[in-house]
């Protein structure tokens, strides 16, 4: 079985659009453990963005659509995406609803608040008609092997639950990849999914990867990772 990472295509000659959040969260509030002595916030927005439960509004910052998008680090799917997962991956998918903003629902105070934010967008390009995108939960599919992919476990607190990872800025870079290794062993048989120790990245199968290209589906590249 070959392994890949699962990577935000941005586009090359033009750049797909972006999911942002359209309310600006308040600051977390931060609380010192009595156990590891690490600040933590009980304001999680992984996990926030994982339940289903939560109202999630978003605007896309481009009218230039693919059908995998990145929603800052987290990723969102098309309704056709949405479909053809549902119909070969639904061991391993769910989805989470979004309310779609256009910028006709943006107030002027709301606009300025997003162009304040960091700068974050260029709200003449925000679109008044985006189409629906829903939030792609996965799970847990495999274990890594820390040791061959120099990463290292820093925190690991059973008292107020924080995990810290310390991963080398190499694996970010254009050949990141080729240092990632996978225990086959532990792969639990999902074709898309999370591995514990890389944050947000994405990891597949070459089912996956066939299934995308069957379906002509956009917004995807992929890199083989190593197995042990």
């Amino acid at each position: 079985m070959n392994f890949y990472t699962v990577n935000i295509d941005l586009g090359k000659r033009k750049r797909f659009a972006c999911g942002c959040f359209s309310e600006l969260f308040c600051e977390p509030i931060l609380t010192l453990c009595s156990k590891c002595g690490e600040e933590y916030s009980n304001t999680d927005y992984d996990k926030m963005f994982a339940d289903k439960a939560w109202h999630v509004g978003m605007y896309m910052d481009r009218d230039y659509y693919a059908d995998f998008a990145s929603s800052q680090f987290r990723p969102i799917v098309s309704a056709k995406a949405k479909r053809i997962l549902a119909e070969n991956c639904s061991n391993a998918t769910d989805f989470g609803d979004i309310k779609m903003v256009s910028f006709r629902d943006l107030t002027r105070e709301k606009l300025k608040q997003i162009r304040d934010w960091a700068g974050y967008a260029d709200t003449k390009k925000i679109p008044n008609d985006p189409p629906q995108y829903y939030r792609l939960l996965l799970k847990q599919g495999a274990e890594l092997d820390f040791q061959k992919s120099n990463i290292k476990l820093t925190i690991d607190c059973t008292t107020c639950g924080r995990k810290n990872y310390d991963i080398p800025y190499s694996h970010y870079g254009p050949n990141g990849s080729e240092q990632i290794y996978i225990i086959e062993s532990t792969w639990v048989g999902y074709d898309i999914f999370y591995a514990e120790g890389k944050g947000n990245t994405l990891f597949c199968t070459e089912r996956f990867i066939e299934i995308y290209e069957k379906n002509k589906l956009s917004g995807l590249r992929f890199e083989k990772i190593q197995t042990v």
